[in-house]
């Protein structure tokens, strides 16, 4: 079965129109330039490929109004198969999509043996085109596909004046992208570029035709809070390209990957796709079928690309402050983080990770404390039979450099703390999916049971026999750890405590008394403070709906507090 078609290519003499140029003139009264409107308002493009006079021809086609409705038109004495393999490259479409007419058997033939794939007909098809099934396209009343292959055309020309030089003539082009986070208020377009790219699709995983069903199905996936997911938006001093990539990225404590990440064919060759696959971090993904971008090249230099400022309208000047933020906190801030990197200078995390089956908790205070006041070699060594590793106790930054810094101490409602059995400090454990219990209720067998590796079970039996359990912090311990971690900054840093909830989910109702106690904590530490403050996050919650339990919240909730960490840099701590 013959595809849909894309492109149209035109014969012009005793094709496109009666009569020939050269020899006895044309008939203006008799040419297709009707179906050629119809088919461009129906998103199928239409380009041409004659033996003519280029300057003759595009008179006689302004004249008719018709010439701005063709793309990247071949009109020369050269053979045809060749300019028609050109028009293609230029196009980026298969050959299959395309359709070449013309009344001269031996050209429609040269063009077929040079491109086997390509449709052709003759003169006498031009009547039904209309009518055929290949050509119902989609509506685009408004000349949007035709106006960015306009805007194509015009770059591709621009490349040709810089010498070819493709690098050079990008660096020229003043791209930007910007990241639009506000994806279910354009979810339609999020269906179609999941549902209809596939040559810059990298995982091809689709939703269903029916857009009620594909809504119902995105959105779900949207709706888990360790989701981040934006449209991608570019710009370059050519024009404005719209929404041409989607990417969902799912990222938490131990893992990062990608379950969508699909572009447009518009932005191919600016490698728009390859920039933002290293901003996010280089996540894992499942790349399925051909594509066109080699996500894996780190040959490639990318550095051609910027992020859009709305207030410059230029990419000469980098949308980052020149400041540091750190954000030290569980999955909240690592979900925030997310929203937050590309505006700073420098972006430090120092974050809550998994090993092992174990959590280790790098943002309780009892352990971020020891980062900052440094520990004995001898420590370091009993803590590793723990299951700890050194890089739980770096942020490879001086406090001194830290311009703004960001901590959740969440963990400290919760998580268990054990006394260091003679060495005289505590430190958080969670080991083998035990999350907030008492190690010492559990045997061995039970934690085989729980799926345990032999590295564990090896790590259990560290900490039964040289940890004491204390239980959560107190108000002494918290308020100790928090003091100490703050006079490690000087007091030209703005630091922030996150609050903890206060508008519990009525499930989760249990928990109040302990986030009553946190706020109460952290309000008395920040009176000893100028340059402290709290966050409260109660402040970012639109509806309840936005927490899920008591310390997890929708993606819509940290893209907002995300919005308003953007702009710490700029506000005055009181």
């Amino acid at each position: 079965m013959l595809e849909a078609v894309r492109l149209v290519i035109w014969d012009l003499d005793e094709t496109f129109w009666r009569g020939t140029i050269v020899e006895g003139g044309v008939d203006e009264t008799s040419h297709y330039g009707a179906i050629v409107k119809e088919l461009a308002r129906r998103g199928i493009m239409n380009s041409i490929c004659s033996k003519n006079d280029f300057e003759k021809a595009k008179a006689l086609l302004e004249k008719l109004g018709i010439w701005e409705y063709f793309i990247f038109p071949s009109i020369s004495w050269d053979p045809k198969g060749a300019r028609i393999q050109k028009i293609i490259e230029s196009v980026k479409l298969r050959p299959a999509s395309i359709m070449f007419i013309d009344d001269n058997p031996m050209n429609l033939n040269e063009a077929k043996t040079l491109i086997p794939e390509l449709q052709i007909s003759d003169e006498n098809f031009i009547e039904k085109i209309l009518s055929d099934e290949r050509f119902v396209g989609k509506n685009d009343s408004e000349f949007k596909r035709l106006n960015d292959y306009k805007l194509l055309e015009k770059k591709q020309g621009a490349i040709l004046n810089s010498k070819g030089d493709t690098e050079d003539f990008l660096r020229k082009s003043n791209i930007t992208v910007e990241i639009d986070y506000n994806v279910e208020e354009n979810i339609d377009r999020v269906i179609e570029l999941i549902n209809r790219t596939n040559q810059l699709n990298f995982i091809k995983k689709r939703l269903p035709e029916n857009k009620e069903d594909a809504r119902k199905v995105i959105l779900e996936e949207l709706s888990h809070p360790d989701r981040h997911a934006g449209l991608v938006h570019v710009r370059d001093k050519y024009g404005d390209y719209g929404y041409v990539g989607f990417f969902l990225q799912a990222r938490g404590a131990g893992y990062n990957r990608l379950d969508y990440f699909c572009f447009s064919c518009r932005t191919l060759g600016m490698f728009v796709e390859l920039w933002l696959y290293r901003q996010l971090g280089s996540p894992s993904l499942t790349i399925s079928g051909e594509v066109l971008t080699d996500l894996y090249d780190e040959n490639k230099k990318i550095d051609w690309i910027s992020r859009w400022n709305p207030n410059l309208h230029t990419n000469e000047i980098p949308i980052a402050s020149s400041q540091t933020i750190l954000l030290c906190g569980g999955c909240d801030l690592d979900s925030v983080a997310h929203y937050v990197h590309h505006n700073y200078k420098k972006t430090v995390l120092h974050l809550n990770t998994a090993r092992e089956s174990s959590e280790i908790r790098r943002d309780h205070s009892s352990l971020v404390r020891r980062v900052f006041n440094g520990m004995t070699d001898d420590d370091f060594l009993f803590l590793q039979q723990l299951g700890y590793e050194s890089s739980d106790f770096q942020i490879n930054i001086p406090p001194k450099d830290i311009d703004v810094a960001v901590f959740s101490f969440w963990t400290d409602m919760f998580y268990s703390l054990y006394e260091v059995v003679g060495r005289g400090y505590e430190m958080p454990l969670s080991p083998t999916n035990l999350g907030h219990a008492n190690i010492e209720d559990f045997y061995e067998t039970e934690i085989w049971a729980r799926g345990a590796t032999e590295v564990c079970v090896r790590n259990f039996r560290f900490a039964k026999a040289n940890l004491k359990y204390k239980g959560k912090s107190n108000e002494k311990t918290f308020k100790e750890n928090v003091h100490s971690i703050i006079k490690q900054f000087p007091t030209s840093t703005k630091i922030f405590l996150l609050s903890a909830l206060e508008n519990i989910p009525e499930e989760f109702s249990w928990t109040k008394g302990q986030h009553n106690l946190f706020n109460s904590w952290q309000n008395d530490i920040i009176e000893n403070y100028e340059n402290v403050k709290i966050i409260k996050v109660d402040d970012f919650l639109e509806n309840p709906e936005d927490a899920i339990t008591s310390t997890h919240f929708t993606r819509n909730f940290y893209r907002r507090l995300g919005e308003y960490l953007r702009n710490i840099s700029k506000l005055q701590v009181i």
